[in-house]
């Protein structure tokens, strides 16, 4: 049987992130901050660039940017703090060198930054017909270079964003690196539904992991995009233990870490692979 200390309880939280109202999109997040914290949860994601999208303009996304650690970072380690829980979810940061990046920092209970991912593989579309005239991220930012995976007191978790899902080399190097729960935050645009579930589904399933991901929901009205939303908990098997609601709010689910062990007896993959092979892929 698996012990009580192999269960958590995770959240995801997705929100309609409006540019040019910044503080009030602050304070929806900190107020379903509060509702995962009263649900006992352990890890809370938060979706990809969630204290401004960024899209309005070409240049509205300076004005969202900070430092990390910076005033929203502080507002959420307060959080963490007081619910005893770690946090992650993706904004613009203005880095010291003047370049600005898609990160995601992941805060810890004590209040203390982990570690922050940068999005490594930017959302570059010029040529799609129904986001006109097309997105390409690479305009405004830089992208990282890193693939941590942060070892912490609800297991090792892995960080991602948003388009990295269509590279399963990420996933793959997370697991390589002994993850136990893989995060996206995301701003998934809509209609691909599909695309959304069939990759979260695919990185578990295929790396025998939790996922845990949150997406942006609706319409952001000063771009008109719109994002799918489902923000969804998913198993090492690749069942969905819990799917958000179409509206902005808090999903939470309880997971039995153990299942991890077990999944992976069943159908040891990763032990099947090839470590030659992969460390001439990774050059080592």
């Amino acid at each position: 049987m698996p012990s009580q200390s192999d269960r958590l309880v995770v959240s995801a939280i997705q929100i309609t992130a409006v540019d040019g109202e910044k503080d009030a999109t602050v304070e929806k997040m900190l107020n379903l901050i509060d509702q995962a914290g009263e649900r006992g949860t352990r890890l809370c994601v938060l979706p990809e660039l969630w204290t401004g999208l960024g899209f309005s303009d070409a240049t509205v996304y300076r004005s969202i940017a900070e430092p990390i650690p910076g005033p929203v970072t502080n507002l959420l380690a307060e959080k963490a703090q007081k619910y005893g829980m770690y946090i992650g979810g993706s904004l613009y940061e203005e880095a010291a060198d003047g370049r600005y990046h898609n990160s995601l920092p992941l805060i810890d209970p004590q209040g203390l930054i982990v570690g922050t991912y940068r999005k490594t593989h930017l959302f570059d579309a010029p040529n799609r017909t129904d986001i006109p005239p097309g997105i390409r991220e690479s305009d405004k930012i830089t992208a990282g270079d890193c693939l941590d995976v942060f070892q912490t007191d609800v297991g090792r978790v892995g960080l991602s964003v948003c388009s990295d899902l269509r590279f399963p080399e990420i996933y793959r190097e997370m697991a390589l690196q002994g993850t136990d729960i893989m995060v996206c935050a995301s701003a998934f645009l809509s209609p691909r539904y599909d695309h959304w579930e069939f990759f979260l589904r695919a990185r578990a399933t295929e790396n025998q992991c939790f996922v845990v991901a949150s997406g942006q929901y609706g319409v952001e009205p000063k771009s008109g995009l719109a994002f799918v939303g489902r923000s969804m908990i998913v198993d090492p098997w690749g069942t969905i233990v819990a799917t958000a609601s179409d509206t902005e709010c808090c999903v939470t689910a309880e997971i039995d870490l153990s299942f991890i062990e077990e999944v992976r007896r069943r159908y040891p993959l990763l032990d099947q692979r090839r470590p030659a092979l992969y460390r001439t892929l990774r050059g080592s």
